[in-house]
């Protein structure tokens, strides 16, 4: 391929009839200028003025060398203005999941890699695994983090952390079951409505609780937990263990999962998808399990 610095030296030498004038005008020197014909020549292997002077005129292949240099400056041009404006449309990445999640591991991340790229913009919707996996089938989301959940279809995964869906209980309602092993079966129990996962592990094949009641979000079941006398099904994530206790595992070590497309069809995505990946495996592979 022809310099297009040279092309461009040549089209100023024809298009002012003078090596000076050329010389002037891009600030170089006359001998800088000549030397860049002079390669030119050699590159195309036929010269480009008739008797070698610009001011007698072009040669054929002058000519044609000329127009050869017109337009590869003009694509050259467009190529820059394409590069500029691609570099300025901004790339909305969404990813969805629980509030929890996101803030755990996610925000971080983003904000770090938003620096870095300051043409990527995020977009954190959070909503229970169920909301997020059917705007992630709907293309509503580009990524999100499900906790025990099977995958769609042109989707994959990668286990980031592990779970268990317990049950609990205040001290002071341990204390009381303690007393009464059977309050275990007759107080009310608080579950989110949303956890669709409740209703798979607990609730779908077994009668062991008189009173369910569904609340909206685990922060209502911590807190109902915490001040009356009732227990909670929840994961062992949202809590800290010294707080309440644990009467009964579930699941255990279910898999929360990020999914990601198994093909990305846009490389900004891709690109911060991997980094997330590499991130997300190496906090879950140095964490405690």
């Amino acid at each position: 391929m022809l310099n297009l610095k040279i092309l461009r030296t040549y089209k100023y030498v024809v298009d002012y009839a003078s090596f000076k004038r050329a010389a002037e005008k891009l600030m170089y020197s006359q001998s800088t200028i000549s030397k860049y014909i002079a390669e030119l020549e050699q590159t195309v292997g036929f010269p480009l003025f008739i008797e070698g002077k610009v001011q007698k005129g072009l040669t054929e292949i002058g000519e044609l060398t000329y127009n050869y240099a017109h337009h590869a400056l003009i694509e050259y041009g467009h190529f820059k203005e394409n590069v500029a404006a691609a570099a300025k449309r901004r790339t909305t990445i969404k990813i969805g999941g629980l509030e929890r999640y996101l803030a755990e591991m996610v925000v971080s991340k983003v904000v770090e890699y938003q620096i870095s790229h300051p043409q990527i913009s995020f977009d954190l919707i959070h909503g229970t695994s169920d909301e997020t996996l059917e705007r992630l089938r709907a293309g509503k989301l580009d990524m999100g983090i499900v906790a025990d959940r099977m995958v769609p279809a042109s989707f994959t995964s990668l286990a980031i952390k592990r779970e268990s869906l317990v049950l609990i209980a205040s001290p002071k309602t341990y204390e009381q079951i303690v007393q009464k092993p059977a309050l275990l079966t007759q107080l009310p129990i608080l579950i989110d409505r949303k956890a669709s996962v409740i209703f798979d592990y607990v609730l779908k094949d077994t009668n062991e609780f008189a009173h369910v009641i569904h609340v909206e979000g685990d922060f209502m079941v911590l807190a109902g937990v915490e001040s009356q006398m009732c227990l909670g099904v929840i994961s062992d994530g949202c809590f800290q263990e010294k707080e309440y206790h644990v009467l009964k595992v579930y699941n255990e070590a279910a898999p929360i999962r990020l999914i990601y497309p198994e093909k990305w069809e846009d490389n900004k995505k891709q690109q911060f998808g991997k980094s997330l990946l590499r991130q997300l495996q190496q906090d879950f592979f140095n964490s405690p399990q």
